[in-house]
């Protein structure tokens, strides 16, 4: 997939009508804490805690104790992973975050099976799983009683939502950012809402939060309880605080990121899970274990059960919370293909950012166009397991590269370090998430992940050792360069230099 640098840079400079860059050409740093802090909190908090509930109530048989204690767990994990990301983001400070850890730590086979499973399955069918969320909110209000609005309906609303971020994102990082700002307020102050009206039903002594919280840990709801079982429920609570490795896609355009992106990861999460578990308190303030299971928004069936006529407030809270993570995750995610195209993983027109906008136009482009693809035949639940398997196998490959890069490059400067037990403890764990789930429920949306990662060497062999290259991609590269005014970064390779500096 390699292209000609030389026949690039000229149509770059082209398609800028001979303009010449004063300055270094490249992504600008643009994000400080707080902006850090809304990206990973707006992105965390989306669909996941008005929907998930069900899922872990569910996982755990009904019982009200061990759900929370499950949703504390969640929290307190994903802590730990962030922290290992923490560490990788602050030692390879380079756009792309997972692709450039794992290229880093285990070499090129293994960045190029994670970019490609991030730009085929997990970045379209996790935002595409939000995309018909928040087209069902959308569409349900135009269709009365107990009609439920078609599925092209809200398939259609999602997608209009993903073409929405799409054109926020591809014209201004920074109006991008003050999008995902405003949304994040929105949403907490959705989340506010609830549990101040359920910490206020619980003050009042309602019977059923009476009755919740006394039989917490009803032996009857633990029987039968099985690990495989509650393997499940963690998906569905980790799928609530996915997007804390976000930030770190983005750190060639966050300001002194030694320190502002362990700072960012540990003020989010922490708001987050504080947050997640007094929404879901306040659940059982109002709702009975049988009621929650039975409902398909958990957060609409309590808006209206306390909020009365108001009800509506939580249907408008859930879009606004889902269209601010798919924001944030376009902000992040549209940098994984622009940087493994930058090491010609991919080809190089995903590497060139917008000469005007300078964001990663091209890279954008594709990500979204494969949501939209994704949105056509899938439901929730299947984008969902499609995600999270590969998710957190490769989350899994982050925490290992931790002690991996400590070992084979320890002359890399690393302002934050995770206690060595940290990353053992996450390496485990994940294990555990990718092995229960299947041998729970085998089920092939599991697999999708998987397959693509098994065939992902045969592709490294063809497009990047051999450096196979497509009929006329040279042409059309050079007409998408001027198409979308687009031009390769000023971009050294810093770990290489670093190699090389160490080796005279």
């Amino acid at each position: 997939m390699e292209i000609r640098a030389e026949a690039v840079n000229n149509a770059a400079y082209s398609g800028t009508k001979n303009k010449q860059p004063k300055e270094v050409f490249e992504l600008k740093k643009k994000i400080g804490l707080w902006r850090g802090v809304s990206i990973l909190a707006g992105i965390m908090v989306g669909s996941g805690i008005f929907l998930s509930p069900v899922g872990v109530l569910a996982g755990t048989n009904g019982s009200v104790g061990i759900s929370l204690v499950l949703w504390v767990v969640c929290g307190l994990f994903s802590g730990l992973a962030a922290l290992c990301y923490a560490e990788l983001g602050t030692t390879v400070v380079e756009s792309g975050g997972d692709f450039a850890y794992f290229n880093a730590a285990y070499g090129g086979p293994v960045a190029f099976a994670f970019s490609s499973a991030y730009l085929f399955v997990m970045y379209p069918t996790g935002n595409a799983a939000k995309a018909v969320a928040l087209g069902t909110y959308i569409a349900t209000p135009f269709y009365n009683g107990d009609c439920a609005p078609p599925t092209t309906a809200i398939k259609f609303a999602g997608a209009a939502a993903v073409l929405v971020v799409t054109f926020v994102n591809y014209f201004s990082v920074r109006n991008a950012a003050r999008v995902q700002v405003v949304f994040t307020i929105a949403k907490f102050v959705g989340l506010a809402a609830i549990i101040i009206g359920g910490i206020t039903r619980l003050a009042d002594g309602d019977p059923v939060a009476n009755s919740n919280f006394v039989n917490a840990f009803d032996p009857k709801a633990l029987a039968g309880l099985t690990a495989t079982q509650i393997g499940l429920a963690f998906y569905q609570g980790l799928f609530s605080y996915d997007g804390w490795a976000n930030l770190n896609r983005v750190t060639e355009e966050v300001k002194d990121v030694g320190k502002t992106l362990p700072r960012c990861i540990m003020i989010a999460i922490t708001g987050v899970t504080a947050f997640y578990v007094l929404v879901n308190i306040a659940y059982f303030s109002v709702l009975t274990p049988e009621n929650i299971l039975s409902s398909k928004a958990v957060a609409v069936t309590f808006g209206y059960r306390v909020f009365g006529s108001f009800g509506w407030i939580m249907p408008l809270a859930v879009c606004l919370s889902i269209f601010g993570s798919l924001n944030g995750s376009c902000l992040a995610g549209g940098r994984i293909a622009f940087a493994a195209a930058r090491r010609e993983h991919l080809p190089q027109i995903f590497s060139m950012i917008h000469v005007e906008h300078i964001t990663p136009g091209p890279s954008l482009l594709i990500h979204n166009l494969l949501v939209l693809i994704m949105l056509i035949p899938g439901d929730f639940d299947t984008l969902l397991n499609s995600m999270s398997f590969a998710t957190w196998i490769f989350y899994g490959l982050g925490a290992v590269g931790v002690l991996v890069l400590r070992k084979t490059r320890p002359d890399l400067p690393r302002p934050y370090k995770v206690p060595v037990v940290i990353p053992v403890i996450v390496a485990i764990f994940t294990v555990y998430l990718t092995i229960a789930p299947l041998i729970e429920n085998p089920d092939i949306s599991y697999l999708y992940g998987g397959i693509f990662i098994l065939c992902s060497p045969i592709f490294y062999f063809l497009f990047v050792y051999k450096k196979l290259r497509l009929p006329g991609m040279d042409h059309f590269t050079i007409f998408l360069q001027k198409f979308l005014d687009v031009s390769p970064t000023d971009w050294e390779d810093k770990l290489a230099i670093n190699a090389s500096d160490k080796s005279e």
